[in-house]
């Protein structure tokens, strides 16, 4: 369900991410995800981004021990890394499917979760956009298949400043143990930015497996 220049407001055209940097190596092996941990796998960059998407569907199962995990795209201030607003899915320990979910971190404030959607099966996709209105410096909005999923949201600082980032995430929890488990796809991913480098990244127990230049799958080793 791809989002079109007609879905969002005028003057957004998404451009191809280049995401073709990626080059992968082994991740880093490690049986304990400790208390608290944050692992990632995916694309990080688009400097003065103003707006990125992706279609993002489950295409693995979960095996959440604690914490969450999720898939997502979104927009974040690289200077503190406390500010930001995101999209996409995610789930919690004990469930098979995900939700559709959106974030965000106001500038000198803790983040606020607002769930979509319940229910999103293995295999159906999802089209997340985040994206900069057209003549308001600072002002975004989430976009979910083509449809504004929240009013304009302002972002104190973030015209030409802020990063793009395209993320399969997982948090360990307040619990040491096993790693938790997931597998996302995201395909036609796009950004808008000066600068359109996005480095590939992902930590121990997590790869990113490139299958175009515009598409990867984030997932656990």
């Amino acid at each position: 369900m791809p989002i079109s220049a007609r879905h969002i407001p005028l003057g957004f055209a998404l451009i191809a991410a280049a995401v073709c940097a990626f080059s992968a190596s082994p991740a880093r092996a490690a049986s304990i995800c400790g208390d608290g941990t944050y692992a990632y796998a995916g694309f990080d960059g688009g400097t003065g981004t103003r707006g990125v998407s992706a279609t993002i569907s489950q295409a693995g199962p979960l095996g959440v021990r604690d914490g969450h995990v999720a898939g997502w795209v979104g927009v974040v201030d690289p200077r503190t890394d406390a500010a930001w607003l995101q999209v996409g899915l995610s789930a919690l320990p004990n469930e098979t499917t995900s939700e559709i979910y959106y974030e965000v971190a106001f500038p000198g404030h803790a983040p606020v979760y607002h769930q979509v959607r319940t229910g999103v099966a293995v295999g159906e996709s999802h089209r997340f956009a985040v994206l900069e209105l057209h003549g308001r410096s600072n002002w975004w909005r989430v976009w979910v298949d083509g449809k504004p999923a929240t009013a304009p949201l302002h972002l104190q600082g973030s015209h030409g400043r802020w990063s793009a980032q395209v993320l399969g995430e997982s948090w360990a929890g307040t619990a040491s143990g096993a790693c938790n488990t997931y597998r996302y796809a995201f395909d036609g991913v796009s950004l808008l930015a000066a600068n359109v480098r996005m480095p590939a990244q992902h930590d121990p127990n997590y790869a990113v497996v490139r299958r175009s230049p515009t598409s990867f799958v984030a997932m656990s080793l």
